[in-house]
């Protein structure tokens, strides 16, 4: 049974006094040892430090335990937090989001958990796979008689130094849709805003200029087969394109493959999201977020029509 809008608050004020009371903990945590380390600052003062090199060295070691606190709070607070996390977005999901969609949308199968398959997007060679693949909100359905199937995806490459430290480098992160085409087109194509890093693409592509020279300043084009691309991409597509581009500032992937269209929209935001837990809930805010999100599907039929 949906819940209604005031049980939903419920949920986001039991989410919201968890993780406030975890904050106050580590904040008095934190004052104890601050004031500790004050307190062994004024003591040495009232010896032989010199006044700014005493201040320095308080500044500086207040900073480390801030830090180190830091970290462990946001550990400790996401785990026991969890319950509620789970609970408030769950039923976020389905009085927003789902609600929403179905509105909108037919044939619809939706999960906010579920991943976009890391195969659909790999086979199609237009995307270096890094070494971590998260994906959720995976929805499959129909609009206005198209099928496509859409996910919020954070691809990484993991980066290990000298020492053994290791970090993270973001490859994408944003949304991705894939398309049914009607149209066969036998070989692969690829379009991609010049935000994109193009140096590490399949061998297979090989760098194409089509006609347009605005075209060709706003994206690179790679095919495997020259002649269907300019077939593929006449000028009312090209003009679409660039459409959708300025929408996304050009931060957008298109690529042809297997009968389908993937458009990769590299915006660095995780879609369907609840706004901040620290505000009660504007109702009206939220379905226009939501609606926002589910416009970026949308548009590409109803205005920028790049799918017919």
């Amino acid at each position: 049974m949906l819940m209604d809008i005031k049980e939903l608050e419920e949920l986001r004020k039991a989410y919201k006094e968890k993780k406030t009371k975890f904050k106050n903990v580590f904040i008095c945590i934190y004052a104890i040892i601050a004031s500790m380390i004050l307190l062994s600052s004024i003591t040495k003062r009232a010896m032989y430090y010199p006044t700014g090199a005493l201040f320095m060295e308080s500044i500086i070691a207040l900073f480390h335990p801030a830090i180190f606190l830091f970290v462990v709070y946001v550990i400790v607070s996401s785990f026991t937090s969890n319950k509620e996390a789970i609970a408030y977005r769950r039923a976020y999901k389905a009085y927003f989001v789902s609600s929403t969609m179905k509105k909108v949308f037919t044939d619809i199968k939706y999960s906010h958990e579920a991943a976009m398959p890391k195969a659909l997007i790999s086979e199609t060679n237009m995307m270096q796979m890094g070494d971590t693949y998260t994906s959720n909100d995976y929805l499959v359905a129909k609009y206005k008689g198209h099928s496509f199937q859409q996910a919020d995806v954070h691809i990484q490459e993991r980066h290990t130094d000298s020492d053994g430290d290791t970090t993270y480098t973001t490859i994408f992160r944003g949304r991705w849709v894939i398309f049914d085409l009607k149209k066969k087109i036998n070989k692969r194509l690829l379009v991609a805003g010049k935000y994109f890093n193009c140096e590490k693409y399949d061998r297979t592509f090989k760098r194409i200029n089509l006609e347009s020279s605005d075209f060709n300043r706003s994206f690179n084009t790679f095919a495997q087969d020259g002649f269907e691309a300019f077939y593929v991409l006449d000028p009312a597509i090209m003009e679409r394109i660039m459409k959708l581009g300025i929408l996304h500032n050009n931060r957008i992937m298109i690529c042809f493959a297997n009968g389908k269209m993937h458009i990769a929209i590299n915006n660095n935001v995780d879609s369907f999201e609840p706004s901040s837990i620290n505000k009660p809930i504007d109702e009206k805010q939220e379905f226009n977020k939501v609606l926002n999100d589910i416009k970026v599907i949308t548009n590409i039929i109803d205005e920028v029509k790049l799918v017919k």
